[in-house]
């Protein structure tokens, strides 16, 4: 088994050349043409860096991003993968603290050239960066082996193999699609990407090319379901969710959509890759998000750093082989290490059966009239409620209380309704105290909430 990113594709090109190897809207490469432009680039980094080095990629997704991420891999380099989407602000910050050997907008003509000899397993590859949800990214730093090792509990888990097509959507800039974009290629499936995702052109390209995996957000997901007009779509046979929990109702759309598609639900991260998965073939508790994936052990720790017994809710502390290496920039105080295990923040509780459930994140959490929140628990109440599409909470400053709670919905918003559903089910001091629609809801480029931008809206907006 190949035990870096990227060294089987030589092998894989020569067994098949003309194989598709990725797809990306109307355009196809073929093994051959892919491992040659991977070489090629290689070469052409060799000769502009020194193994270990950072490179920049701050290019649009196409199949030119994925050959350079994977010329960087090869050649033992590391590839520091850009969001176009940036403002300058965060750009110029990024660049200052990783100062990139070379940074590549377009990819230069390069002619094919044999791959380099494998860097070392435990040699950092890949420097990816948060959304920007709460502020300037950070960048996580990750090593070949993590993600080999990642690789395999995807064959265990989700049953993907060189058979597969394998759709990841979304901007690569995104941890979740530029995995399972590298997954596929790597074991000699066909991966097939877009250069903006469109649910209507998506639900094409799965229909034309037959797709048989799939990976998406819960967003991207109901964007589909939209989309499709009640078509199906018979070809797909695994499905993976990876976000938030969804409503039930969009499960049986899912369901409709994709007849023949298991549902696998995951949750994990950027820096710990797998920590739970919720197979489509075990019945998963309602609010939970799965068991242990394979080789993943969980601890629940109080504040003191004792762990919990089932049912009481604390840190989560994740222990893997999957595990990142470090921050390549900027820091976050709530990720933490201990004895091989690691913290990012979030809590949640175990049950007897070992299925876990999220709480919340502790740089998000509030206190309120001395109780502590989780805004993810009230945003779960509220998006489960008739009309709401998604919801966002907040904390602003309030004099009694320390912290008056609001809430940003995307939905039909019927306010007097609103209050006496969730006070049927929240606490009164979880209960939202005021409530503002909008119907522009702004998101990252992974699709996930801004939760940044809505905040500063709900910070403009409700401010007294």
């Amino acid at each position: 088994m190949a035990r870096t990113i990227g060294a089987k594709l030589e092998a894989l090109a020569a067994a098949a050349p003309s194989r598709r190897a990725l797809i990306c809207d109307d355009e196809t490469v073929s093994r051959a043409a892919l491992a040659a432009r991977i070489g090629g680039l290689a070469a052409w980094l060799t000769e502009r860096s020194a193994p270990g080095e950072g490179i920049a990629l701050a290019m649009g997704n196409a199949p030119a991003l994925v050959e350079a991420f994977l010329a960087c891999a090869v050649s033992g380099r590391q590839a520091l993968v850009y969001d176009p989407a940036w403002p300058a602000p965060y750009r110029a910050a990024i660049d200052a603290a990783l100062a990139p050997r070379v940074t590549l907008e377009t990819a230069p003509e390069v002619p094919p050239a044999p791959f380099p000899a494998p860097p070392a397993p435990e040699a950092p590859f890949y420097v990816g960066f948060t959304s920007g949800s709460t502020g300037t990214p950070k960048g996580y730093r990750r090593s070949h082996r993590s993600w080999i090792d990642s690789f395999h509990v995807s064959a265990l888990e989700f049953g993907l193999s060189e058979r597969d097509v394998v759709m990841a959507p979304g901007g690569l800039a995104a941890s979740l699609h530029l995995y399972g974009v590298v997954h596929a290629l790597h074991i000699g499936a066909t991966a097939v990407m877009m250069h903006q995702f469109h649910p209507r052109r998506a639900l094409r390209l799965i229909a034309r090319h037959g797709v048989t995996a799939l990976y998406a957000t819960p967003t991207q997901l109901q964007m589909l379901i939209d989309a499709a007009g009640g078509e199906a779509f018979p070809s797909l046979r695994m499905l993976m969710i990876s976000g938030a929990k969804w409503r039930a109702e969009t499960r049986a759309a899912t369901e409709a959509l994709f007849p023949k598609a298991g549902i696998a639900e995951f949750y994990g991260a950027s820096e710990t890759s797998f920590i739970t998965i919720g197979h489509p073939d075990e019945k998963v508790p309602a609010g939970s998000v799965g068991r242990a994936a394979h080789g993943v052990s969980l601890r629940i720790h109080d504040a003191e750093g004792r762990d919990l017994p089932s049912g009481e809710a604390g840190a989560i502390w994740v222990g893997s082989s999957m595990l990142f290496d470090e921050y390549a920039c900027g820091s976050a105080p709530e990720t933490r290490r201990e004895d091989g295990f690691l913290t990012i923040g979030d809590h949640g509780r175990l049950d007897e059966d070992g299925f876990l459930y999220l709480h919340g994140r502790e740089k998000r959490m509030l206190v309120t009239s001395g109780l502590n929140v989780y805004p993810e628990e009230v945003e779960a109440v509220l998006g489960g409620l008739s009309g709401i599409e998604e919801a966002a909470v907040f904390g602003l400053p309030d004099a009694l209380r320390g912290v008056e709670l609001v809430a940003v919905l995307r939905g039909h918003v019927d306010e007097p309704a609103l209050r006496a559903a969730c006070r049927a089910l929240l606490p009164a001091a979880k209960i939202p105290r005021r409530f503002l629609a909008l119907d522009d809801w702004p998101r990252t480029s992974g699709g996930k909430a801004d939760l940044r931008v809505l905040e500063a809206i709900a910070v403009e907006r409700l401010k007294r």
